[in-house]
């Protein structure tokens, strides 16, 4: 029994070096909230690159920015500003991105985002059928960071009124809307020279968060709609979930 308590003890003290890649949400954006959550509070996590796409730029910018997400209604209220009777859907989610951009540019107004570990997948739009996915890894500052989020989960005529969304005079709308969403080898950045930033990833842990992460099958509903409570519940599974399931990753590396 102390030995097994010794083993355990070690492997939870190991330190990984991660890449947590955090793909679409949806309105189940408290699900990976509440995994990130876990993650940040139980993993030891010595060095981590973030991957953020649609609303999982969002978790991006909450993982590296935070320092403790484990309080549900306190990320509700304090930093995207919602009250017990907010309710989010289809028809007004464009008012709740402009919120929480706003909110997230005041709140973190006085960080730095210079050589920050986040990556932001976008699709440029050049015209119906020409598309392409781009990855920001640059940010002039916190409102560029934060406005590239934003492109990244611009869901077309939904956050607006445009198939796209005009930012710097370059059109983009959601990176989730390319078939592919995992890492590429050669990947675009900004100004669009291929790097291969991710050819080799054997000292390093992947992880995906998604709302399928860890295997849930969602009633069709419960996407499209989200107040306070459904929001508990949906951060509260994210959580449990990744603490069933994390520790089966972890002991493959």
């Amino acid at each position: 029994m102390i030995l097994f308590i010794f083993i355990l003890f070690i492997k939870l003290a190991q330190s990984y070096n991660v890449i947590l890649n955090i793909g679409s949400t949806g309105l189940l954006l408290p699900y990976s909230i509440g995994s990130i959550g876990y993650i940040k509070k139980n993993i030891n996590i010595n060095k981590y690159e973030l991957i953020g796409t649609s609303g999982g730029s969002y978790c991006s910018l909450l993982y590296h920015y935070e320092n403790d997400l484990t309080n549900h209604d306190y990320i509700w209220k304090n930093i995207f500003k919602l009250n017990e009777t907010s309710q989010i859907d289809l028809y007004n989610l464009n008012k709740f991105q402009i919120n929480s951009r706003t909110n997230l540019i005041n709140r973190y107004k006085n960080k730095n985002c210079d050589s920050i570990p986040i990556k932001i997948i976008v699709t440029k739009y050049n015209n119906i059928i020409n598309k392409k996915k781009i990855i920001f890894n640059n940010y002039n500052n916190i409102d560029d960071l934060i406005y590239k989020c934003y492109c990244s989960s611009y869901i077309p005529y939904i956050s607006g009124n445009n198939i796209y969304y005009l930012y710097n005079n370059i059109k983009y709308y959601d990176g989730a809307f390319n078939k592919r969403n995992e890492i590429y080898n050669k990947i675009y950045i900004n100004n669009n020279k291929i790097i291969n930033d991710f050819d080799n990833l054997n000292d390093k842990l992947l992880i995906n968060i998604n709302c399928n992460s860890w295997g849930q099958k969602w009633k069709l509903g419960i996407r499209h709609s989200l107040d306070i409570k459904k929001s508990r519940l949906l951060y509260k599974k994210g959580w449990d979930d990744t603490e069933k399931y994390i520790h089966k990753l972890l002991n493959k590396k």
